[in-house]
């Protein structure tokens, strides 16, 4: 039997095929400035890592504020394999990932009998508790941190003089990870997460365990946010422990509350909108008025937060522009119809 939705699907998938091909082709005209080649690579970064909270906070319902402590922790373990033993790049981010996902897992899955604010309050305490120690270990540089050796420029060891490799390198990762939350959003496990997020105690009595898929989509967020630690590692070629600071993982969470938690798109959305604002900002303001652009960047937020409390996209999915698309650019009303 013929699916009257086919079209609609086809037309979306089309339309988000040519979002990315503007990403892909956007260095072409930007290429001789290095500046906004590193904002878009922040963006891609930070995005991933936005992404990675959305799965446990926005999907799961589990709020937790230690993301910044899994991407410090995934980069210092690659970046002390690299330096200690030698290890190539390409082979430390997946053993970092495994080991940040383990000690995450074996860490919080008796956090997870808390719930509410106590469970936000323990992944705080985790990631002060990582950042103190990586700040007093002699191993890893204490407070002198992690450089990265410099020298020639080789795919291999992932190390490059142009910024553009670095560009779809990140470009990749986001893109990745943006369909591997959508595969699971639609998958058994996305429908438990939604389910525990809803109520816990409802999951529990139909058969779903919440200890278990809480602790799966921790797993599978604190592995993310260990590859994105990775990639800034072997970007800025130097690491330390700044890079767990508690305010990072609070950067981490705003694109994906201000593009909409609800939705896997959400990340996507606030981090295009909010980062490339931020810079825009610190550019324009920052010289003349140091600090007007983090007012202003602050203003903004409480808007968004105050007059769309659902999101971007939250506002977006109940409006009349999002009528007119489907009906006018996607065909779904029509497919509708004839029905």
């Amino acid at each position: 039997m013929f699916d009257l939705s086919t079209t609609y699907k086809r037309r979306k998938t089309l339309l988000l095929g040519c979002v990315l091909l503007v990403f892909v082709l956007l260095p072409v005209v930007f290429y001789k400035n290095p500046y906004l080649v590193n904002v878009f690579i922040v963006i891609f970064y930070t995005t991933t890592m936005s992404l990675a909270w959305n799965l446990l906070g926005g999907m799961t319902g589990q709020n937790s504020l230690g993301h910044a402590a899994y991407m410090g922790l995934g980069a210092y373990i690659a970046c002390l394999f690299m330096t200690k033993t030698g290890m190539n790049p390409w082979l430390a981010i997946p053993v970092a990932m495994v080991i940040v996902g383990l000690i995450a897992g074996i860490v919080f899955y008796p956090c997870f009998l808390l719930k509410g604010p106590y469970f936000t309050l323990v992944s705080i305490a985790f990631g002060e508790t990582i950042r103190q120690f990586m700040l007093n270990w002699d191993f890893a540089g204490k407070a002198m941190g992690i450089p990265l050796p410099y020298g020639e420029a080789s795919f291999l060891h992932f190390r490059f003089h142009s910024k553009l490799p670095y560009y779809y390198i990140a470009l990749l990762m986001v893109a990745g990870v943006y369909l591997l939350i959508r595969k699971i959003s639609k998958s058994r496990l996305g429908f438990a997460l939604k389910t525990i997020r809803e109520d816990e105690d409802v999951a529990n009595a139909i058969g779903i365990n919440p200890m278990k898929y809480k602790v799966t989509a921790l797993v599978i967020s604190s592995m993310i946010a260990a590859m994105a630690g990775c990639f800034y590692a072997n970007y800025n070629r130097y690491i330390d422990c700044d890079l767990m600071l508690q305010s990072f993982s609070t950067e981490f969470i705003l694109p994906a509350v201000i593009g909409g938690a609800a939705f896997v798109e959400g990340p996507l959305v606030g981090g295009i909108i909010l980062l490339t604002l931020s810079e825009w900002l610190r550019n324009k303001f920052g010289g003349n008025l140091p600090g007007i652009n983090l007012i202003l960047y602050a203003i903004t937020l409480l808007c968004i937060i105050r007059f769309r409390p659902a999101g971007i996209l939250g506002w977006y999915s109940k409006s009349k522009a999002k009528e007119w698309i489907d009906c006018k650019i996607l065909g779904k009303k029509a497919e509708e119809a004839e029905a």
